[in-house]
């Protein structure tokens, strides 16, 4: 490895520690707290949007009625953010709410080129939902599929070889946001 490659396999910095993620999420929750509708319900993608989801119903539900929260499995990365698929396949996971002719707000962690959201979108028209919006963590630049974050708690605007990891309970000790080069990744 040359000099350069070492740097970039070290590099890693922390954006968002436990405190500044639950301010983001508090204000992710304000801003969803405008478009709720008695029939809304949240649903996370596996599996970092899930925590997200109940994290945000929690919130919602100081100031009215809880949200219902679904989970929908689709795959694409690994745990360690290693591409696995060019497009999100769906996972065996079942809707467990019912949303047919319903408001749902789909919850990730990242938005980047689109693909899962996408798919998740489709999968969740077709199973009736009459109204699709999305909610992010964090969303960035290079979207390649028609999706745009209706909510998103931090926009950040980063080098293509660089991604965002989002700490998030259970998977991760406490809430945090990583900026890393994807040679730090595979290095690991």
């Amino acid at each position: 490895m040359d000099e350069n490659t070492t740097r970039k396999a070290d590099a890693a910095m922390r954006i968002a520690n436990a405190g500044d993620v639950e301010t983001l999420l508090d204000e992710l929750a304000e801003a969803i707290r405008m478009e709720m509708r008695p029939d809304t319900a949240l649903v996370g993608i596996l599996r970092r949007g899930k925590p997200i989801a109940d994290a945000l119903a929690d919130r919602l539900a100081t100031r009215g009625d809880r949200p219902d929260v679904g989970v929908i499995g689709l795959k694409r990365y690994s745990d360690d953010l290693e591409l696995l698929h060019d497009r999100p396949k769906l996972g065996p996971e079942q809707l467990d709410i019912e949303i047919e002719d319903r408001h749902v707000i789909v919850v990730d962690d990242v938005l980047y080129t689109g693909e899962s959201m996408f798919r998740a979108a489709c999968r969740l028209r077709a199973d009736g939902a009459s109204r699709i919006q999305t909610a992010f963590l964090c969303a960035r630049t290079g979207r390649t599929m028609p999706i745009h974050a209706d909510f998103v708690a931090s926009r950040l605007d980063i080098r293509p070889d660089w991604v965002i990891h989002c700490e998030i309970p259970p998977y991760e000790a406490e809430f945090g946001i990583v900026l890393a080069h994807q040679d730090a990744l595979r290095s690991h």
